[in-house]
């Protein structure tokens, strides 16, 4: 398990109205895979970049796949519950599959993060902006 955050995306509006900055942690894709099983039905895919101290994981001797497989797996763990084990918490984000869609690394103001593709099974969640497509194919 390897720690990290999703960074928040704003999307366009305008800063001068009140409440004109909205932040989210990503977006749901709106193009189509055929490669994945039970897209638009039960999987919908979310473009998230995960800021993390990548050097670090680098020198421990980690590949990008191997990366991001370790923030998928801590981003899939839910908050400690204020209640006790009263009542079980969700996941943050939804649960992600273990293994990302498609993985890449970027750059921006000399600090590296990734940017994922991920496949989650909620169709619309509040902490992603849009929502997933419905897609039935035919057989």
């Amino acid at each position: 398990m390897i720690e990290c955050s999703l960074s928040e995306i704003e999307k366009y509006s305008f800063p001068f109205l009140p409440g004109g900055k909205k932040v989210k942690y990503g977006k749901y894709s709106y193009a189509i895979y055929h490669s994945i099983k039970d897209f638009g039905r039960k999987a919908w895919v979310v473009i998230v970049n995960i800021n993390l101290d990548y050097e670090t994981q680098v020198s421990e001797g980690k590949d990008l796949k191997e990366i991001a497989q370790g923030c998928i797996e801590y981003l899939n763990t839910p908050p400690k519950s204020k209640y006790g084990k009263r009542r079980k918490r969700k996941p943050l984000y939804g649960t992600f599959q273990d293994e990302p869609y498609r993985v890449c690394l970027k750059e921006k103001n000399n600090k590296k993060y990734i940017q994922a593709l991920l496949i989650v099974g909620d169709r619309k969640r509040k902490c992603f902006w849009g929502e997933g497509e419905k897609v039935y194919f035919r057989k």
